[in-house]
């Protein structure tokens, strides 16, 4: 019997956003993004099932979210979210432009379950 094309490619699909998934979750670790954020409930600031959902309505998303993420709050002229303020690289672990890229693509994947 020959396998279903379809059945691979989804089955191709999903392991690849899967071990996309997980090492954006190590990089935002390794950035300390976790100390004010969770993927699914505010904590000091928005979670990323809430940032991806605001992000995907807007056109181009990813350079925006970068642009954030690189340069916190200032990059948008202040909170997004509340009071609370996003910290640039000077006060948290540098973010390079494609580690933020990966940040903002793995935030907009984010979706409740």
């Amino acid at each position: 019997m020959k396998p279903n094309p379809f059945i691979v490619l989804a089955a191709a699909l999903l392991s690849t956003a899967i071990a996309q998934a997980m090492p954006s979750a190590q990089l935002a670790r390794e950035k300390q993004c976790f100390q004010c954020h969770a993927v699914d409930r505010h904590v000091i600031g928005p979670s990323f099932e809430t940032m991806g959902a605001i992000y995907r309505r807007m056109k181009n998303p990813v350079p925006k979210m970068a642009d954030v993420i690189r340069g916190g709050s200032d990059a948008h002229l202040g909170p997004l979210w509340d009071r609370a303020r996003m910290p640039d690289d000077s006060e948290r672990p540098a973010v390079s432009e494609s580690e933020a890229k990966q940040l903002a693509r793995w935030i907009l994947a984010t979706r409740p379950r």
